[in-house]
């Protein structure tokens, strides 16, 4: 038998692959780890859907009655789904069905943002609605007990005396996921190495799950948004940063302990202007509200110190050929990165947030045609869309995060 060095072949010739992060082990699917994908697809169902009934379920999963009730029945019997009123199966009569849907009375999904200037945090029910939500104010020049003691305020505010099926939390900068830990924010340095997670656990006594601020977005639309039930997108945020999420065959991509997906920080530029990563060129560079206002400024457009895609867009309206050439350069800075992306995962589905929303149609658009003539060209191009409920977006993907990691296999 021979004995490769990543691998070894078996009698029969197939190859059998290992890898450093399961120790030289391969890993089946275990049976508890097919039933959290299986109630992670029912309640996504149930999410697209509304109140469905067992044997709609069934259907729409291609799997028999049997199934579908093993499936339901540890969601109904620990309190997160319950049946409503007996419906008539159909007009021509049959067995009334009982349509399932979250309890109210039920856990509830903690969530928190966490920005270089701003913390944010909401308590929400199973089906994603937003019960109680506040904000505070912070500045990052401010030491971390300070702000630590402001997010615990906030989060007694949302969460006290509740109970939590967990709280997900979007942290701008780098993190580790598997430790709840803001590794790097350029915008607030104090932060850098701020434990999230063992300081909300050992207050909340909760789980509690800390990633990237774009990969929540993308929970946020894939659980309760724009991405339902679509198996391959990106969610893309413009503002000071630049970040973009990417659901892949129906799962969020991190790497190894979340450090994947600093799509901000890809190189477009061998000579371009320094980030604040220190490294030359990146896509964040260019494609940001800073990269916006300094041109608006260069070129003399009116409110260029203050300028934004919700500015320029108005300004494109009124006649002014300046503020449309800058937006135009704008998406075709975007587009770079989009199509660079779209050439490696083919996400063929980007939702738009932040800034560039406040462009309208005007720039959404112009970032579709850019894009389609940038990327593979296939017989549908890419498709651009716009979120315009950016920030309670994130505070649903914060509870999409506690329900992956909690009931799914992508955490």
């Amino acid at each position: 038998m021979v004995k490769p060095r990543n691998g070894w072949t078996t009698a029969t010739g197939r190859r059998q692959v290992t890898t450093a992060s399961n120790g030289g082990r391969t890993r089946l699917l275990s049976p508890s780890t097919m039933g959290r994908s299986n109630r992670s697809r029912v309640l996504q169902l149930l999410l697209q859907n509304g109140p469905t009934s067992r044997a709609e379920l069934a259907r729409s999963l291609g799997v028999n009655r049997a199934t579908i009730a093993t499936i339901l029945q540890p969601l109904i019997e620990d309190g997160r789904l319950v049946e409503g009123e007996a419906v008539a199966a159909s007009p021509a009569g049959g067995k009334p069905a009982r349509p399932l849907w979250f309890n109210s009375q039920g856990e509830e999904l903690g969530s928190v943002r966490i920005s270089s200037t701003r913390l944010t945090a909401a308590r929400l029910s199973m089906d994603g609605t937003i019960r109680v939500a506040g904000q505070r104010t912070i500045d990052p020049s401010w030491p971390l007990p300070r702000i630590s003691e402001h997010l615990l305020d906030l989060a007694t505010e949302c969460f006290d005396g509740r109970r939590l099926l967990g709280i997900g939390v979007a942290a701008a900068g780098m993190v580790d996921t598997t430790t709840g830990t803001i590794l790097s924010l350029h915008l607030a340095p104090v932060m850098n190495g701020f434990a999230v997670a063992d300081l909300l656990s050992s207050r909340f006594a909760t789980s509690v799950s800390v990633d990237h601020h774009p990969r929540v977005l993308a929970l946020g639309d894939r659980w309760f948004g724009l991405g339902r039930g679509v198996d391959h997108f990106a969610s893309v945020y413009t503002g000071e940063a630049l970040g973009m999420g990417i659901v892949h065959a129906g799962e969020v991509f991190r790497g190894s302990h979340g450090a994947g997906g600093e799509y901000g920080h890809i190189v477009v530029d061998l000579r371009g202007a320094t980030c604040l990563c220190g490294r030359r060129g990146c896509w964040e560079t260019v494609a940001t509200v800073g990269w916006l206002r300094a041109r608006a400024l260069e070129r003399g457009l009116p409110g260029g110190a203050e300028a934004s895609c919700t500015s320029l867009a108005a300004l494109a309206a009124d006649g002014h050929d300046g503020a449309r050439e800058l937006l135009a350069e704008y998406a075709d800075n975007l587009a770079i990165g989009l199509a660079n992306n779209e050439h490696m995962l083919a996400s063929q589905t980007y939702i738009m947030h932040g800034d560039v929303v406040g462009g309208g149609e005007l720039v959404r658009s112009m970032l579709a045609e850019r894009l389609a003539a940038t990327a593979p060209h296939r017989d549908e191009p890419p498709t651009v869309v716009l979120d315009t409920s950016d920030e309670d977006t994130v505070l649903l993907g914060g509870g999409g995060l506690v329900l992956s990691s909690e009931l799914a296999t992508s955490y």
